[in-house]
């Protein structure tokens, strides 16, 4: 059965074009992710372990989200580590291969720009260099809904390719192998991030895997009481 997918009323066509370009390379993707990296999969498993004691020592009831979950590996992960997660993603032949890996998790084909959850009602969210592709001046209303749907105490964990040289801005635009992409200066992302209610926690970076490619780099945030 086909995944139906779920639009944003006024999505944005760089989202479609993201959704097309990922549908034409999910299972070539998801091949990639199983054979890895060990150095680089070794430094994001640290980081996403790290979230998930976080959201274990909270205790909150409440699921974790994988916001652009691709096929589903850190979903996976997460509920292995003892944490509650179901994941999201633009990509319907994306959360085909998620589904078809773990049919006992909840995945969905939606928008970062509209979480479908409850305000404070998400335990954190982890998003693995999923914003990269998202336009610069549509990033931050992403932060916002993250702010809005995670419960108070609650980690997020982003991920995003890294450039210490950026326009005015703290960007710039990355020839991305499967679809048009961003690179984030480190501070610049952390302000976004701040101002939607989060305080850092730590940062990681990450050496380039090869020649050409940038560094990666993960931020852990946690949302303030409100």
């Amino acid at each position: 059965m086909p995944v139906p997918i779920v639009r944003h009323m006024g999505e944005p066509e760089a989202f479609d074009r993201t959704r097309r370009d990922y549908d034409a390379v999910a299972e070539i993707y998801d091949e990639m992710v199983r054979r890895g990296d060990l150095v680089t999969d070794a430094f994001c498993t640290a980081m996403v372990d790290t979230f998930a004691r976080l959201v274990r020592t909270g205790g909150s009831e409440n699921d974790v989200l994988d916001a652009g979950c691709g096929p589903g590996q850190w979903t996976d992960h997460l509920d292995r580590a003892g944490v509650r997660a179901h994941g999201i993603d633009l990509s319907p032949a994306m959360i085909t291969i998620a589904r078809r890996r773990r049919p006992d998790l909840r995945f969905e084909v939606r928008s970062m720009l509209e979480l479908d959850a409850p305000d404070q009602s998400i335990a954190g969210i982890l998003a693995g260099f999923s914003l990269i592709h998202t336009p610069p001046d549509l990033l931050p209303r992403i932060l916002a809904e993250f702010g809005r749907a995670i419960e108070p105490g609650g980690p997020l964990l982003v991920g995003v390719q890294v450039t210490d040289t950026t326009g005015a801005d703290g960007w710039i635009p990355y020839d991305h192998k499967a679809s048009p992409a961003y690179l984030w200066n480190m501070d610049v992302l952390s302000d976004l991030v701040r101002v939607r209610g989060f305080r850092e926690l730590g940062r990681m970076r990450i050496a380039p895997p090869a020649p050409g490619k940038p560094p990666a780099g993960y931020l852990l945030m946690r949302q303030e009481a409100r």
